[in-house]
C-alpha cells in the first residue's frame, strides 16, 4: 500500500493551484506534447479495451488527453466523462473538444477523490499520468472500480524511476543543486512516485482490481534547443515550474538559465535536444 505522508486536502489545493497556472503552458505547448505522446494515449485505450458506444471515463484528464483519443474510438454512439482537479485545464479541454467537433466528451471538475457516479455507469476508465498525482490514489481507484460494470477495465499510466526519464530528471536535479533544497520525502506524490512496475500495479491492486498487468513503452521528447527545452519545462512542468516561481526574480533567471545549460550537455552536434523516456502503462479488470 502507497502510504502518504501529506495533508491530502491542503496537497490538492496546491495541485489545483499549480495546474492552473500551467494551463497556458499547455495551450502553448499542446501540439507538441500531442506529437510525443499520442503512442500512449493510444496504448491505454487499447488496454481498457475500448469499443464503439461505451461510456469511458477519464480521470484527471488536464488538456482533454486521452479523452479525445477514446471519444474517438466509441464515437458519436459512446461517450467520454473528462474530469479533473484544475479548471484552467478543463476549460483547453472543452476548446480542443469543440475544435475537433467531437460532442460526445463532457468535462466536469473533480478530483480523483470526490467522483461521485452510479455504480456500473462505465464500461472503462483511464488516467494518463493523472491518479498518480493522488494522495490517496488507491482509495480513488476503489471507487472508481465501483463506477465501471462488472468486468469493465481501467488502464493508468506512470513515469519510469528519474533515470529513465531524463526530461524530468535533469531539471529537478539541476533545480535542488541550484536551490539547494532535498527531494520530495518517500510518499508524496508526484510525476515520479509510481516509477516501477510494483508500484503502479499496486495502485490499482490496492484498488481492488484484478488481473493487473503492467507494459513499457518508450517516448522520446525533441526539442530544437537547450533553450526550448527549458522554456517546455517552464510551460508543462507544473511541479518544477512553481517551486521555481516561488524564487526572487534572479533566481529564477539563474534556475532557468541552469535548466538549459544542463541540457546543452545532452545536445547533439545539430544543438537539438533529444530524452527517451519510460511510461509504465498498467490496466486491471472490476
Amino acid at each position: 500500500m502507497h502510504e502518504t505522508k501529506v495533508d491530502q486536502e491542503e496537497f490538492r489545493a496546491g495541485q489545483r493551484r499549480d495546474w492552473n497556472q500551467a494551463s497556458e503552458g499547455w495551450r502553448e505547448w499542446s501540439d507538441f506534447i500531442d506529437r510525443w505522446t499520442t503512442p500512449v494515449s493510444e496504448r491505454l485505450t487499447a488496454m481498457a479495451r475500448l469499443e464503439p458506444g461505451q461510456r469511458v471515463l477519464d480521470v484527471a484528464a488536464g488538456y482533454g488527453e486521452p479523452s479525445l483519443t477514446a471519444a474517438r474510438i466509441v464515437g458519436p454512439q459512446g461517450s467520454v466523462v473528462a474530469t479533473d482537479i484544475s479548471p484552467g485545464m478543463l476549460a483547453y479541454g472543452r476548446e480542443r473538444a469543440a475544435g475537433t467537433g467531437m460532442q460526445n466528451v463532457e468535462f466536469i471538475e473533480a478530483d480523483a477523490a470526490s467522483l461521485d457516479f452510479a455504480a456500473g455507469s462505465f464500461d472503462a476508465a483511464l488516467s494518463r499520468w493523472g491518479i498518480i498525482f493522488e494522495p490517496d490514489a488507491e482509495g480513488a481507484a476503489g471507487r472508481i472500480r465501483e463506477f465501471l460494470r462488472p468486468g469493465g477495465r481501467m488502464a493508468i499510466s506512470s513515469w519510469g524511476p528519474p533515470e529513465r526519464v531524463p526530461f524530468m530528471a535533469v531539471p529537478m536535479v539541476t533545480l535542488r543543486k541550484v536551490l539547494d533544497v532535498p527531494p520530495p520525502p518517500p510518499g508524496v506524490p508526484g510525476p515520479l512516485s509510481r516509477p516501477t512496475r510494483d508500484a503502479i500495479a499496486g495502485l490499482l491492486e490496492g484498488g481492488g482490481f484484478s488481473g493487473v498487468e503492467v507494459e513499457e513503452l518508450e517516448i522520446t521528447f525533441e526539442y530544437d534547443s537547450p533553450e526550448a527545452f527549458a522554456s517546455s519545462v517552464r510551460g508543462i512542468v507544473a511541479p518544477i515550474a512553481n517551486l521555481v516561481k516561488a524564487q526572487p526574480p534572479e533566481v529564477q533567471d539563474q534556475v532557468w538559465q541552469a535548466i538549459a545549460d544542463a541540457a546543452a550537455m545532452h545536445a547533439g552536434d545539430d544543438g537539438t535536444v533529444r530524452f527517451t523516456n519510460l511510461v509504465l502503462v498498467a490496466a486491471g479488470q472490476a
